[in-house]
């Protein structure tokens, strides 16, 4: 290999995204940084520079848009090559919602937007890589799902639409795994409990873990793992706060 390392990141321009957009670009990767806030991106691109040498790239794209998922196979298709793709763009809440309303009140537009950022987005934002991956023989996929319960991925209440993309997810990683693994494509999902991120700020979704995990422990621990991966099998690994001293784990 030649150069360095091609990365993209999808849900970029803050949380998860950013954190491990930030981490690559400090261990040399050429980082493809991918977010809808444009704001929110120039700040990244600056820390960008900051983190890591290389002509990194923030783009303003929806995953949840076919024509912007192909704007991005463009982008990575004209560096010529794509080494690793994090899918973290994730949509759990409606904006400026402390809490999301029961079932019964769920608006159409909110699960549709749901399943079409967690899910469609997440198999848009493959696609765009799969053809060169699939052409080096190598590379890696990494969906963020996620653990909804200290004892793994379960339904949890006033969160039926993030907890079916979740499952669907899951699923649609192991069959795509299965499919990749002899053209040298690994392929995972990983299941975090809850990280600091705005996703959760502002609500006791860490309530049922005891506490939080960092982002930046995140990143360390998440990119190990995709190391860790390229000769061992790390079947869906779950990353899980340590609960807090001083504070009572409520029952899930």
């Amino acid at each position: 290999m030649t150069g360095p390392r091609v990365s993209v990141v999808t849900g970029a321009s803050s949380g998860i995204g950013r954190g491990l957009a930030l981490a690559l670009a400090r261990r040399g990767d050429l980082v493809l940084a991918v977010g809808r806030d444009a704001g929110r991106l120039a700040m990244l691109a600056e820390a960008l520079a900051e983190a890591g040498p290389g002509a990194h790239r923030t783009l303003s794209l929806d995953v949840a848009s076919e024509v912007d998922m192909g704007r991005l196979r463009a982008e990575v298709e004209a560096l010529g090559r794509a080494d690793l793709m994090i899918a973290s763009a994730a949509v759990g809440r409606a904006a400026g919602a402390a809490l999301p309303p029961a079932t019964r009140d769920l608006p159409l537009a909110d699960w549709q937007r749901m399943v079409d950022v967690n899910l469609h987005g997440v198999f848009l934002a493959n696609a765009a890589v799969l053809p060169l991956m699939r052409a080096q023989g190598d590379g890696d996929i990494v969906n963020i799902g996620s653990s909804t319960t200290p004892h793994g991925l379960r339904g949890t209440p006033l969160a039926p639409a993030y907890s079916a993309t979740k499952f669907a997810l899951a699923a649609y990683g192991r069959a795509l795994a299965e499919e990749l693994a002899p053209e040298g494509v690994r392929v995972r999902t990983v299941f975090p409990g809850p990280v600091e991120t705005p996703l959760i700020a502002g609500t006791m979704l860490d309530g049922p873990f005891g506490g939080r995990i960092s982002e930046a422990n995140f990143a360390t621990a998440l990119l190990g793992l995709i190391e860790l991966g390229r000769d061992m099998a790390v079947p869906d690994p779950h990353l899980l706060p340590v609960p807090q001293r001083g504070r009572a784990r409520k029952k899930a």
